[in-house]
């Protein structure tokens, strides 16, 4: 049951993410002539779709009804199309749809995984694909009514789902943290981490990038990236994945502006911290896996801010992005350590 939990919320992750990134690039961007009232639309479409991940995680921990939240989150990106004339409105509405999709489907997720990455890299390696996919130019194939017919048809998908799993996929019971300071240290850490993944998400646009096939190889390394540092990481622990990947990336981007292989295989691994950072967290607090989940939603949030306010090209240059993924292994590293010795002290 657990590889059919896994399959259907990573399918239906990459339709929202696709959903959503058709509205706003294809639908929302061409449609909305005020460049002001544009920016300030995607601006809230980001808020809305990470920030408010955080207090929709507490909720679902508390009412335990994840897959309820995650059919309602398909069906309002569904409903921002009817507004997709109204650029605000739109990205507002499909900005808490995608949240809610997000948090439901991921806490079931992290509920069914026994501690391990695996499965969260799986689930969480589709997104990419769908928002590359909806934002590219090249995919004309993608429009508002398949969009919509797709959503419905996943929200009908979820509560089939939901109606079987509703009695054994259930969230533990919900407290309230009273979190010491080597629990701090490590949200702390964490946090920094994803938003350095995120920052680095918007800023990587190498020129190679702009062959459609190689964007394409691109976006697959992120999606194995994603997947291979949860099943490796289960191997041979969160420590060791953490700084291998992050010192192999950190190298192999000195040489990825001239070469798209070393690039792709940069990319690969400088994204297999992603799961990492969401399971230690989420094991970090066992009770409050949804408030984990949108603690660091609302890091990829902060993350994206200094690209929207123009600040994204200071650091896009072989030292630049050496010496900031050499940063976030050290800080990553810190906050597995002694994610480690939390784990140790606790469970033996």
């Amino acid at each position: 049951m657990k590889k059919v939990i896994v399959f259907i919320y990573s399918l239906v992750h990459f339709i929202v993410d696709l959903a959503c990134a058709v509205l706003v690039k294809k639908i929302v961007t061409p449609n909305t002539e005020n460049e002001i009232l544009l920016f300030i639309a995607v601006v809230l479409y980001n808020f809305f779709a990470f920030a408010i991940q955080y207090p929709i995680g507490i909720i679902a921990d508390k009412i335990n009804k994840n897959g309820i939240i995650a059919l309602l989150g398909c069906l309002l990106v569904a409903l921002a199309y009817a507004f997709s004339k109204v650029a605000l409105i739109a990205c507002i509405i499909a900005g808490i749809g995608n949240a809610m999709y997000h948090i439901g489907s991921g806490i079931d997720v992290l509920n069914i995984s026994d501690k391990k990455a695996s499965l969260s890299g799986i689930y969480v390696s589709t997104g990419a694909l769908g928002i590359f996919l909806g934002a590219s130019p090249n995919m004309t194939i993608f429009n508002g009514y398949i969009m919509v017919v797709l959503l419905v048809i996943s929200a009908i998908i979820i509560k089939v789902l939901y109606d079987k799993i509703k009695d054994k996929v259930i969230n533990e019971e919900m407290t309230i943290p009273l979190i010491n300071k080597t629990e701090k240290l490590i949200i702390t850490c964490l946090m920094i981490t994803v938003i350095i993944r995120s920052y680095m998400g918007f800023i990587i646009a190498f020129e190679w990038k702009n062959d459609f096939s190689l964007a394409i190889i691109a976006t697959m390394a992120v999606i194995f990236g994603k997947m291979l540092g949860g099943i490796i990481g289960d191997k041979i622990g969160f420590l060791k994945i953490s700084i291998l990947s992050l010192l192999i990336s950190s190298i192999g981007f000195i040489f990825a502006f001239d070469n798209w292989i070393i690039g792709c295989i940069s990319i690969l691994f400088f994204n297999m911290t992603m799961p990492i950072t969401l399971t230690a967290l989420a094991n970090l607090f066992p009770n409050n896996k949804g408030m984990a989940f949108g603690m660091l939603t609302f890091a990829l949030f902060l993350g994206s801010m200094p690209v929207f306010f123009g600040y994204g090209d200071y650091l896009f240059n072989k030292l630049g992005l050496f010496l900031i993924t050499i940063g976030s292994m050290i800080v990553l590293y810190v906050g597995i350590d002694n994610y480690n010795k939390e784990m140790k002290k606790r469970y033996g």
